[in-house]
């Protein structure tokens, strides 16, 4: 078996995801990195082998269930065990309201980011309790999930789904010794973003919209995911991270001091 904590990682061609992946690599674990985009997960886990990690790549739609556990399978194979699973790959979809919006678009929204985590929890944690590993899951919710608003209408679904994913499965793996936990980013800085962040006008008003003023960047919620799969958060599961910049904790502009 394998001397290194191995995780999985899904969306690891880009973004959250592929920062997910040298920051495993950083402290020292193999990683198993998912994406479709074959040209670009292949790229990126060449460099990672290139810095010494112990890495390898795997093509999936995550929505396709099958396929995910022939891969979860091979992955076991390739490395013998498997420590930890980040659900990060997911999609938008389009961005029209109830009345206006077509359904098959928003479950396909609802298939790549709830159901796709729900099919690789349980292939994995089914790896996880054979080999009676202690295992983490760390999902991917959104500030969506938070407060309804007008982002794209499948996404912000999805997103209150993968809360009560999270929350059932971590009291049902709980008895396994398996961690299950989500962060929940805010405006973040990802090609899947780039028509909000590269717009002057839409960046500026985001950045208005939480108290450190910031978009985040894909580094910070690698930072914070890594920490719910590490040992760190051995005694937290079924939670929900904020990584927002504060943008869930208040309507108010901290740049107005009423005292002032």
């Amino acid at each position: 078996m394998n001397d290194k904590k191995v995780a999985v990682i899904t969306g690891a061609g880009q973004g959250i995801g592929l920062a997910a992946a040298y920051k495993f690599a950083e402290e020292g674990w193999a990683i198993a990195l998912i994406d479709l985009n074959k040209d670009t997960v292949e790229k990126e886990t060449k460099i990672l082998q290139e810095q010494g990690a112990d890495a390898a790549f795997y093509i999936l739609d995550v929505s396709d269930f099958e396929k995910g556990r022939e891969v979860v399978q091979q992955i076991r194979q390739r490395f013998g065990r498997i420590d930890a699973l980040f659900n990060n790959a997911g999609i938008t979809g389009h961005r029209l309201d109830v009345l206006h919006c077509d359904p098959q678009e928003i479950k396909r929204a609802t298939d790549v980011n709830l159901f796709s985590s729900l099919y690789m929890t349980q292939h994995v944690a089914k790896v996880m309790v054979a080999e009676k590993i202690k295992g983490a899951i760390v999902n991917v919710s959104s500030i969506s999930a938070e407060l309804a608003s007008w982002d794209p209408f499948g996404y912000q679904i999805s997103k209150y789904g993968v809360k009560g994913l999270t929350k059932s499965t971590a009291f049902q793996l709980g008895a396994y010794n398996i961690r299950v936990n989500a962060v929940a980013p805010g405006t973040t800085r990802t090609p899947m973003s780039e028509m909000d962040w590269s717009n002057p006008e839409i960046c500026k008003m985001w950045e208005s919209k939480n108290v450190l003023h910031k978009w985040l960047e894909p580094e910070e919620i690698a930072n914070a995911a890594y920490f719910l799969a590490s040992d760190a958060a051995s005694g937290i599961t079924g939670a929900i991270l904020m990584a927002d910049a504060g943008y869930t904790i208040t309507k108010a502009d901290n740049r107005e001091n009423i005292y002032e």
